[in-house]
């Protein structure tokens, strides 16, 4: 009975562990259902932009330097690129944005920017709700700033009565991360120079 039984354990275990990698893999799971923030952590962006990813070539033909900071990257060699339209630029699910910026380090998106008409807000909420979920924050109970946070992707709504536009941007968390570990890496070896 013994021998039976450990004849078949490899069996069954190289089996289970098939069957539990093809649960995780891409092409097995689930993109994750909406209404959650495993939808957020599926979808990884908007209007055809995907954190973390390159831009294509259609993408890059339509956008510019953001005005003011020319080929320049920034602080954290980061490069902002603007998408402007003279129309409304169409979203998914019926959202139209004003413009879109993008923010990317070593030609990977690391954040995008929606500006979209104050009163397109509720709108938006109401879909990022229905897209994402209950939001994990909101900072300000007197304010429209509504945050969404996973391990990997996070979102930040807000528009307030005052302000013409509204902003929704989405930051991708592990790129977030590097700049900051090279960026204190940086201050570190600056810091040890000057001693």
């Amino acid at each position: 009975m013994k021998a039976k039984f450990l004849c078949y354990l490899p069996y069954r275990v190289v089996t289970g562990l098939l069957i539990i990698m093809c649960l995780h893999s891409p092409g097995f799971s689930q993109a994750g259902k909406a209404g959650s923030l495993t939808y957020l952590k599926a979808r990884n962006g908007i209007g055809g932009f995907t954190l973390g990813g390159v831009l294509t070539g259609e993408q890059e033909q339509s956008l510019a330097y953001l005005d003011g900071e020319g080929s320049k990257p920034d602080a954290d060699s980061c490069i902002t690129y603007e998408y402007h339209s003279e129309k409304p630029i169409e979203l998914e699910g019926g959202l139209t944005a004003s413009h879109i910026c993008v923010r990317t380090y070593d030609h990977k998106v690391v954040n995008i920017y929606v500006f979209f008409n104050r009163d397109q807000g509720y709108k938006m909420l109401s879909k990022f709700l229905h897209w994402y979920g209950t939001f994990t924050a909101k900072p300000n109970d007197y304010q429209d700033v509504y945050m969404w946070e996973s391990r990997t992707v996070k979102l930040l709504l807000s528009f307030h009565p005052d302000d013409e536009q509204g902003i929704a941007v989405y930051t991708s968390v592990p790129l977030t991360n590097t700049l900051n570990a090279r960026n204190a890496k940086r201050l570190s070896q600056l810091l040890t120079s000057n001693q």
